[in-house]
């Protein structure tokens, strides 16, 4: 459950309430659906619905059809496929950045992100609204540490989508080797100063993830 507090702006509500209703699957996929209709589920106005809609098909969460409207895409293999395939790029790009040069104090706080994610597996892996924070904390802070602005923002908006799946994540680290070094693995990787090392250390991490969802994809569309 998102959370929502008194000094956040209309359109600000409004992206939180929405988002939080798609991803509780709320909002029939497919369907053109009312911005009328959403200013209700927001509980604002129209305009602040529209801005809420710009950040959330920014984000890949919805698209605007020229004459038809505003719609929640039906998700398909393809469309995670190539979606990842952006996201390892950037995630690749951030590694071997990191890996030529990362700041002393950037070290110290991805550290302690990876571990805040290794520690959730043994603490509390039921907790999903909390991990799903954690991890995409510690992945913006990568690309964050990397100096640049643009694969952040990116990356930003890539980490968002993550979400979708959040509710059915629970086994996601039950076929990894050692899933309580997982992230500091890959941080190991990238502090080791060499390119290669860290850029595959990334594209392993990153294709975990792809691989996971697109079970779960599966899962899903075949009704298990």
């Amino acid at each position: 459950m998102l959370m929502l507090n008194e000094t956040i702006t209309s359109s600000e509500k409004a992206y939180r309430k929405l988002l939080e209703a798609i991803l509780e699957n709320k909002l029939e996929r497919g369907e053109f659906i009312s911005q009328r209709k959403l200013a209700v589920i927001a509980e604002t106005s129209i305009v602040s619905v529209r801005e809420a809609l710009k950040r959330l098909e920014h984000e890949y969460i919805v698209e605007f059809i020229p004459k038809w409207g505003v719609r929640i895409p039906i998700e398909t293999r393809e469309r995670i496929i190539e979606l990842y395939a952006v996201r390892e790029a950037l995630e690749v790009m951030a590694a071997y950045l990191l890996a030529q040069h990362i700041d002393k104090k950037d070290v110290d706080s991805l550290w302690e992100a990876a571990e805040a994610c290794d520690l959730f597996v043994t603490e509390d892996p039921s907790d999903l609204e909390r991990f799903s924070e954690m991890h995409r904390t510690f992945h913006l802070l990568l690309a964050d540490s990397s100096k640049n602005k643009l694969l952040e923002r990116e990356l930003e908006r890539l980490r968002v989508r993550s979400l979708i799946f959040q509710s059915t994540k629970a086994d996601w680290h039950k076929d990894l080797v050692n899933p309580e070094w997982w992230h500091r693995h890959l941080v190991e990787e990238i502090l080791s100063g060499d390119v290669n090392r860290a850029q595959e250390a990334m594209h392993i991490h990153v294709q975990h993830g792809l691989q996971y969802d697109l079970k779960l994809f599966d899962e899903e569309s075949s009704g298990e």
